[in-house]
């Protein structure tokens, strides 16, 4: 297949990718597929109907407050993606109870591989398509994209008085594979586990370098969804991954629909609405797992050179170069 005919598929797939539209009728909840042509530059911030009508923060953790940051996919916009700030509560009423500050923030638009060098919203770059098991990473691009979380993350804190604790971070597609690196894969030291982790028909990168730190793996739970049907980010992904990050010590809640690269079904959204509730209202503490010694599978081959490079790129992008220098001195 020549480069410039490859481009064209993947351009039509990629502007195929769903946004979610919501309406309301007479109480009746509609599901509708379409892609999203706004522009939208800043990201989407809902409360829920019980936002405090306090002016400011005081400075102090307020542990009735929570936040949803979730990333949407390549080529896609927020917009679609912000009505699930109104969905949600009205599939499981306790959300409408809870503060929740639902932030959708839209990617930069770069210059996508494969797709021959097309701009377009993105959290990193794509080299193969579709995404197989074998499809090579962006460490770079990930890592600034984790940055961008943790910023989100951070200025929620200090403006809205949100623990991070009570945070959930999810991302549909290649949002969801952010989504996975912000709260498991390399996190600082002294970096607090999020409330939870949402992943969306994404899949899990740098897999041959996963550093699970013990208090993110047994405090952030994750619910993986996924299509059986999917042909761009391939069901097997779900699979590998799952077994990864459990073997890591991380509480997996797998879901699979009969459906492709989409999220259009209403039982999806209402397992990611259980999610949010599990996750985000008072319960009683599990038990820990043990975490594997080795979370890789039998047989797995050693990584080349080059990808022992990127890891280390990312690892250095992830922490901050001049942070890894001051703790080398």
């Amino acid at each position: 297949m020549n480069r410039h005919f490859k481009s064209g598929i993947i351009s039509l797939l990629i502007t195929s990718l769903p946004a979610i539209v919501f309406h309301f009728q007479q109480c009746n909840i509609i599901l509708i597929s379409a892609f999203s042509t706004s522009t939208t530059t800043t990201a989407v911030r809902t409360p829920s109907s019980t936002t405090s009508s306090s002016d400011g923060f005081d400075g102090k953790r307020d542990n009735t407050k929570a936040a949803v940051i979730f990333l949407h996919g390549l080529g896609d916009t927020p917009d679609g993606w912000s009505k699930l700030a109104e969905v949600l509560p009205s599939i499981r009423p306790n959300l409408a109870n809870i503060d929740i500050t639902y932030v959708f923030p839209p990617a930069p638009c770069i210059g996508v591989s494969v797709n021959g060098g097309e701009k377009m919203p993105g959290w990193f770059d794509v080299f193969d398509w579709p995404i197989g098991l074998d499809a090579k990473d962006d460490p770079k691009g990930l890592a600034q994209s984790v940055r961008s979380v943790e910023k989100i993350v951070k200025q929620l804190e200090e403006e809205e008085g949100i623990h991070p604790s009570r945070v959930v971070i999810g991302g549909f597609s290649q949002g969801g594979a952010v989504a996975l690196m912000a709260a498991y894969n390399r996190r600082k030291k002294d970096a607090i586990p999020f409330a939870g982790c949402i992943c969306l028909s994404g899949w899990l990168p740098m897999k041959q370098y996963l550093d699970i730190d013990e208090g993110a793996a047994e405090s952030t739970p994750l619910l993986w969804a996924h299509g059986q049907h999917d042909k761009k980010i391939v069901f097997e992904q779900q699979t590998y991954g799952v077994n990864k990050l459990e073997n890591a010590g991380v509480d997996v809640t797998a879901c699979t629909y009969p459906v492709g690269h989409e999220t259009a079904d209403f039982e999806e959204i209402a397992d990611m609405a259980d999610f949010l509730e599990s996750v985000l209202t008072v319960k009683s503490a599990k038990p820990k797992k043990p975490r594997s010694a080795d979370p890789d599978f039998d047989g797995e081959e050693e990584p080349e050179n080059e990808d022992e490079t990127n890891a280390l790129l990312y690892y250095l992008c992830a922490i901050g170069i001049e942070e890894s220098l001051k703790a080398a001195t």
